[in-house]
């Protein structure tokens, strides 16, 4: 909304603004630019007042405004926490003129107007550094403020005003007087408001040695999220820089302060040997050192623990847990729970990714705040005949053929919806969570599982997040060998019902308004394991698919249609199901019908009767 403006101006380039920020009122002389006026209220309304309103700031310190236009923030600020110190640093001439009359007019001694932007290239500042928790600057540095150069660069965007050029609209070099960035070094501010263009990832590289305690502004070029971050791990720095339509923050709402900002990409580990280190390396490979690896020896007996203890050595980035053997979910739980990362990652230890997948989904979850996001999905397998490796993306290719309508920097992606989730591949490995979303959502791996685990996962995901970021051109390798979970055709494939029981329970308890999706995942979940069964098992699978099924339809009063059925691939389901609604019709639906059991959804039950068929 475009604010009314008090048009009694001093002269016909200028307006009066009345703005009220931080519980202060001030008047601020601006250009007469209803567009660019309206720009930095909402700035000042939804950006900047809004991440400080949420923090306690102390009641003395020094504020950096870089980039202060007519004084948006700085002057308001000034007014409301007047135990502090702003330096205000404008390089255009007209509005670091107004800027100095709006501090004059309004009586603020603790602002410091500087007409200068920060330069990258210029040689570094002299003098002494303030001393921190102090206000008070030193002679040297002073005079340092006092000297800027001219210098010339080419920003992202014009300096004023600052919105974004028309379509079409080419780069500018600007020549104006500068300073160079290292003087933020020497000013060790305790807050930076930061809006300049060309000069952000100089501004952030500086800062990361600085014990800067809050950070906010906007960005106009893609700056690597690592660089906002203390290069000291421990110390602590809250943000809040606008990126577009995105907001890059410290953490997330849920989030514990104790956990550190990166991504831990856990690695359930069971007689993988031949692939371990090549799977480790493909995760480390373009060596984001925010990015580490925790590896869970599940009882091996192969030495994969002892090969990854000796490859990793003093690598800081790759941490080595044991523990008895309890399955693979029970695993990624361990690891997760030793985990003080925000974010979290699973991937399969006979697996690979692209280099640098990961970065790139830590990227789009940092600037989107997105509970999930995913790369793209292929398939590796080798050639017998040349030994050659071969990847094959799967079929989302098709699914999604169309490049992505959204961009964090390089990376490019499109939102998925959740029921597209719930209905597609069940590949977690190649997706990056938010650690608060899955801890509010209580979303764990099923220990009591021993294959198959990540369905249940899978879908919780899927209902809850809405929806993830899907990124192009970075894909998880999902090796192809004999030994897969998925090509044995055995009992294991009976799990499902357990976890898909659990997750109908949850959606009784939570009132799920439509199961329609789980219902669909149901279904193609049958289709998929009775075409890979045994055939010694297949009747036992079809009687317990069909009770199943008339549980959920009873239960949610949930129609199959015979179409749905017939997709299945059981012969005669339509049938069965019928016959199994007939035999509890007149009996009230109720919640205690999902809770029924059946030895045919058992694997273990299973296991047992085929033990004494063969006489073992």
């Amino acid at each position: 909304m475009i604010p009314k403006l008090d048009v009694a101006a001093r002269d016909e380039t200028g307006v009066f603004v009345d703005v009220n920020a931080f519980g202060s009122n001030v008047r601020l002389e601006a250009a007469r630019d209803s567009v660019a006026v309206a720009q930095r209220l909402r700035e000042l309304k939804e950006d900047y007042e809004r991440f400080l309103a949420s923090r306690v700031l102390p009641k003395t310190g020094l504020c950096t405004d870089l980039g202060a236009g007519e004084g948006w923030f700085a002057l308001p600020f000034a007014t409301a926490f007047p135990g502090w110190r702003v330096i205000a640093f404008e390089s255009d001439t007209d509005a670091f003129a107004r800027l100095q009359a709006n501090v004059e007019r309004l009586g603020l001694e603790n602002v410091t107007c500087i007409n200068a932007s920060l330069h990258p290239d210029l040689e570094p500042a002299t003098g002494e550094s303030r001393i921190p928790g102090s206000t008070e600057l030193p002679k040297s540095l002073k005079k340092a403020l006092a000297r800027p150069v001219m210098g010339t660069f080419t920003p992202v965007l014009a300096f004023a005003p600052r919105v974004a050029p028309a379509n079409g609209a080419k780069d500018q070099t600007v020549s104006c007087p500068a300073l160079p960035v290292d003087i933020l070094a020497k000013l060790v501010p305790d807050l930076v408001k930061l809006d300049a263009p060309g000069c952000e990832k100089a501004i952030a590289r500086t800062l990361r040695e600085v014990p800067v305690g809050f950070l906010t502004g906007r960005l106009y070029s893609y700056v690597p999220s690592r660089l906002f971050h203390p290069a000291d791990a421990a110390g602590a720095r809250e943000f809040y820089l606008t990126y577009g339509e995105y907001a890059l923050r410290r953490d997330y709402e849920d989030n514990f302060p104790t956990r550190r900002p990166r991504l831990d990409v856990v690695v359930a580990m069971y007689n993988t040997r031949d692939y371990i280190l090549e799977c480790i390396d493909s995760v480390l490979a373009d060596g984001n050192p925010d990015i580490n690896v925790i590896v869970v020896d599940d009882g091996s007996t192969d030495g994969c623990g002892a090969l990854v203890a000796s490859r990793f050595a003093g690598n800081d980035r790759v941490r080595l847990l044991y523990k008895a053997n309890g399955g693979c979910a029970s695993a990624r739980n361990y690891g997760r729970r030793y985990s003080d990362a925000t974010h979290i990652a699973f991937i399969d230890a006979d697996d690979r990714v692209d280099p640098g997948m990961f970065t790139a989904l830590l990227e789009v979850a940092r600037y989107t705040g997105a509970f999930v996001t995913e790369a793209e999905f292929a398939f590796l397998t080798l050639e017998e005949e040349t030994g050659s490796e071969v990847l094959t993306l799967s079929y989302e290719t098709s699914t999604y053929p169309l490049p992505g309508d959204k961009g964090v920097g390089p990376h490019e992606f499109f939102w998925i919806s959740g029921q597209a989730i719930a209905a597609g591949q069940p590949t977690i490995w190649r997706r990056v969570h938010r650690r608060d979303f899955l801890d509010r959502k209580n979303i764990w791996f099923p220990e009591h599982v021993r294959a198959f685990d990540d369905q249940i996962f899978q879908l919780m995901v899927a209902h809850y997040s809405g929806s993830l970021a899907h990124l192009k051109g970075h894909a998880y390798h999902y090796r192809q060998h004999p030994a897969q979970d998925i090509k044995q055709g055995d009992e294991r494939h009976f799990y499902s019902f357990n976890m898909f029981r659990k997750l109908f329970l949850r959606a009784l308890d939570e009132h799920w308004p439509d199961i329609t999706p789980l219902a669909r995942s149901l279904l193609n979940t049958m289709a998929w394991s009775y075409g890979g069964l045994r055939d010694d098992l297949k009747m036992t699978y079809q009687e317990g698919a069909a009770k199943f099924l008339a549980i959920v339809s009873k239960t949610f009063d949930h129609v199959f249609t015979p179409q749905e059925l017939s997709s299945v691939g059981i012969e005669g389901l339509d049938f069965l199901v019928d016959r199994h609604l007939k035999a509890i019709h007149d009996q009230p639906a109720n919640y205690g019908f999902m809770r029924l059991e059946s030895w045919r959804w058992q694997p273990e039950f299973l296991r047992m009767m085929q033990a004494v068929k063969s006489g073992d």
